[in-house]
Order: C-alpha cells, then sequence, then structure tokens
C-alpha cells in the first residue's frame, strides 16, 4: 500500500514518462513499469543491475539517512540504531528482493557494532549475515545471485579502501567514492560471470563507472521528489527529467562500442585460483611483503599449468555421446572442444549437462563434418580408430562399420554379410524392434547394447 501511495505521488510530480518508470524502479522496485527497449538497453550495456533493488540501492539510501543524521547533529553513535528499522522499512516497501535483504542485514550488523562502540570488522558483518541467511536457506549457497552479492561486497570491504586518496575537493570526493565503490565491486565478481555466463563485457566495466554514480543521483533525486510536498517537487522533477534523458542518452552512445572476452568457460578450480591471486595481491599491497609476492607467482604458476592441461585434454578429447532419450534420439559429437549433432529428435535432449561439463561451443549447422582424422557424410563416421555408423529412416543402408548405432525403429537385415564389431540401439526404438535385433545379434554373436538399460552411452574415437 505504501509503494503504491508512492508510485501514485511519483507519477502525479513528474510529466515525463519515461522518467517516472525508471526513477519507480530505482526507487520503489516497481520494474514491471520499464518497457522493453529501455531493459534492452541495460542488458546490452551491462547496466540491468541498476534497475534491481540491491545493495547499491539500500547502501545509497543508508548513506542518504546517515547525511540526515550529521545535517540535525545526531553525532552519537547509538542514535544510528534508527536506520536498521528505516532500512528494513525501504526494503519492504521495495519488495524485500532478498538482495535488498542481504543488504540491509550486513547494514544491520555494522550498525550495531559501531552503535556499541564494540570493534566492527565489516567482513566479519558480510559473514555473519551469509551465516543466517545460509541458516534460514541453505540452497542460497548455490545461487548465482548469492554468490554474485557477496563478491561485491567483498571486493568493496577489500579493494576500495586501498583507492582512497586523502587530498581531494570535497565536491569530487562523493563522486571519486562511488567510482572506486562500482570498481572494487565488479573486480570481485568477474571470475563469476565467467563461470556462469561464460563472457566478460569488458565495456559494461568501464560504463557502471560512469552508470552507477548517474543513478545513485537519481537515487537521491527521486527520494528528494518524494519527501518533499507536491507543488517543489513538480518544479524540481524536471532537473530529474533532464539528467534522466542525458543519461539514457549516454548508455545509447556507449550501447554501440562493443568490447567482450566471449567463449571463457573456466572450471570451479580456475575460479579458485583467480580468487586466491587476487585475495593475495590485496594482502601484499596492505603488507609490502616479500613472500606475499611469492605466493602469487606460485598461485599464478599452479594457474598457467592447469590452465595449459585443462586445454590440452580439451582440445584432444574426442567421443560420441548416445543419450537415453524416451522415445526420442539424441546423439552428439564430442570434438576437441567444440560439439555438434549428429542426430536429435527433440528440443529437451538432457545434453545440456554433458556440454556444460564438458566446456564445450558448438559448432554451426551442417550436413556433414570434416575434422582432424575424423570425417562424418551420410551418417558415417570414420576415424583412425574405428568407424560408426547411424542406422535411421534418412540412411537406412547397413553397411561394413565397426559400430552401428540403430535408431527410429530399422529391423536387422536378411542378409548375413552384415557384421559388426558391435550394435548399440538408442531408446527411439518400440520393443518389437528391439527384440529383433536382439534375436540377430545373438544368432550372430554380435555385441548388443541399448541406452534402456545401460544410461547414456559415451564412445571413444
Amino acid at each position: 500500500m505504501i509503494r503504491n501511495n508512492l508510485a501514485t505521488k511519483l507519477q502525479q510530480v513528474i510529466p515525463d514518462s519515461m522518467t517516472y518508470k525508471l526513477l519507480a524502479a530505482l526507487c520503489l522496485g516497481c520494474r514491471q513499469e520499464i518497457t522493453p527497449d529501455t531493459k534492452e538497453l541495460f542488458q546490452n550495456t551491462g547496466t540491468i543491475h541498476i534497475l534491481a533493488i540491491s545493495g547499491l540501492h539500500i547502501g545509497a539510501i543508508f548513506a542518504f539517512f546517515l547525511g540526515l543524521l550529521r545535517l540535525f547533529h545526531f553525532k552519537s553513535r547509538k542514535s544510528r540504531l534508527i536506520l536498521i528499522p528505516l532500512i528494513w522499512l525501504v526494503a519492504c516497501i521495495t519488495g524485500l528482493s532478498p538482495s535488498a535483504c542481504r543488504a540491509a542485514t550486513i547494514l544491520s550488523f555494522i550498525t550495531i557494532g559501531e552503535a556499541f562502540r564494540q570493534e566492527t570488522i565489516p567482513l566479519n558483518a558480510i559473514a555473519a549475515a551469509a551465516f543466517f541467511s545460509l541458516l534460514i536457506n541453505p540452497e542460497l549457497l548455490y545461487s548465482v545471485s548469492f554468490q554474485m552479492s557477496y563478491a561485491a561486497y567483498t571486493g568493496i570491504i577489500l579493494i576500495y579502501p586501498l583507492m582512497q586518496i586523502k587530498k581531494m575537493h570535497k565536491f569530487l570526493r562523493p563522486l571519486y567514492t562511488l567510482l572506486c565503490i562500482s570498481f572494487s565491486a565488479q573486480i570481485m565478481t568477474l571470475p563469476i560471470m565467467a563461470y556462469y555466463f561464460h563472457s566478460i563485457s569488458l565495456n559494461s566495466i568501464f560504463i557502471n563507472l560512469i552508470a552507477v554514480p548517474a543513478a545513485s543521483f537519481l537515487l537521491y533525486g527521486g527520494i528528494i521528489l518524494l519527501a518533499l510536498p507536491e507543488f517543489i517537487s513538480f518544479y524540481l522533477s524536471y532537473i530529474i527529467i533532464g539528467l534522466t534523458h542525458l543519461f539514457i542518452f549516454s548508455l545509447q552512445l556507449f550501447s554501440r562500442i562493443v568490447i567482450n572476452l566471449p567463449d571463457l568457460y573456466p572450471t570451479a578450480t580456475h575460479v579458485i585460483l583467480f580468487y586466491l591471486i587476487i585475495v593475495l595481491v590485496i594482502i601484499y599491497l596492505i603488507t609490502r611483503k616479500r613472500h606475499v609476492l611469492r605466493f602469487i607467482c606460485c598461485s599464478m604458476s599452479i594457474l598457467l599449468v592447469l590452465h595449459g592441461c585443462f586445454t590440452y585434454y580439451i582440445q584432444n578429447h574426442q567421443e560420441i555421446v548416445i543419450r537415453n532419450l524416451y522415445k526420442q534420439s539424441a546423439i552428439l559429437l564430442n570434438y576437441k572442444g567444440y560439439y555438434t549433432y549428429l542426430k536429435t529428435t527433440s528440443p529437451n535432449d538432457g545434453l545440456s549437462t554433458y556440454i556444460t561439463a564438458n566446456h564445450l561451443q558448438a559448432l554451426p549447422t551442417h550436413e556433414a563434418f570434416v575434422g582432424q582424422q575424423i570425417k562424418f557424410i551420410q551418417n558415417h563416421l570414420s576415424s583412425s580408430q574405428c568407424s560408426i555408423s547411424i542406422i535411421d529412416h534418412t540412411n537406412p543402408t547397413f553397411s561394413h562399420e565397426d559400430i552401428v548405432i540403430i535408431t527410429e525403429n530399422i529391423y536387422p537385415p536378411n542378409f548375413l554379410e552384415f557384421h559388426p564389431q558391435q550394435i548399440i540401439m538408442d531408446n527411439s526404438n518400440t520393443s518389437h524392434c528391439t527384440k529383433a535385433w536382439q534375436k540377430f545379434c545373438f544368432k550372430n554373436q554380435i555385441p548388443f547394447f541399448k541406452t534402456s538399460e545401460v544410461g547414456t552411452i559415451i564412445l571413444k574415437i
């Protein structure tokens, strides 16, 4: 009810619809008002996180309330306790999103520690918030949002203090602080982005250095418009409208610049080593001790050796995967880090897990495939180790291959010259067809396998 009332006031004092929709998302979490074109613009520039109520918004509002306390000369540390219910009220009004709750919990721990003059270590506050969140819902540990949030918070705590400059003009300090906080948060989230999304948008790093401070100013502007009487807010809104259009125009300019690092497939070990190196670099910048440099060199050497071994394995790995799929066919070729479907009859073939686990990249759609010492033409694959044939309605010819894969209810031939080393049947065949092949293989002493019994079959080639 409070959010609806505030949204109504915001709509009344802002005559520009685009500005209203953007401020409704920034201040109240009403993202449903944002048009698809605006969402696409934020997605293309890597700034979509600005539209979701997160630690950025809760932290900015906390700083705003803290500034008000100082303005009215509430200098007592215990007076800051009033900020806790205010922050949680804001989190409730904006919809109690998980990211907003995480930020509110961390700020609550820090505020309580400072109010009672206890030694406050921000990392302990982050750890305590994570612990209690996981205590309530342990499955959050596997949430990408959870991991990204706490990585960003940790980056701000560890990296931001190293970037502070003591002597700076008081008007430039707030802008520089926002830039440093944005950069610190993004550095710590890069390994997670590479692991889950397989690409890093370098232009989004630079765009966020401008977009985050701009969004913070718009957020403060929206709060001021909501706090002041309507007749004052109406005239002040034109300043916010101008800033909003300038902000959107800047994003449209930056959206034309695309600098990405695509096709990144780090393993969990890669990510852990990356974070180890980042932490060691931070420790060295704080302590300036030489033995920390040795640890950094050792960690980077281990990372390079691991990556070299992993790359060699991926680039020399070849196999065919025959998925056990009820009444469907799904046969995939894994060729040196790339994959292509030799046959598939279902869009949900269940092989996405295999593709992700092996960090495979897709090859373009084709009718034939020729690689180093491997060739696939008209359902016949030949390599230096074996020859494989896929028998279906498009290619029902029985040839002298080492391995034959039967799909789509193709029955055994009547001649005895057909004698492969083994026969494999996927689950697209009926029981009657399967029994016919069992009899044929038993009669001719041919090893017989079916995915319905042994599950997914992997053939090394």
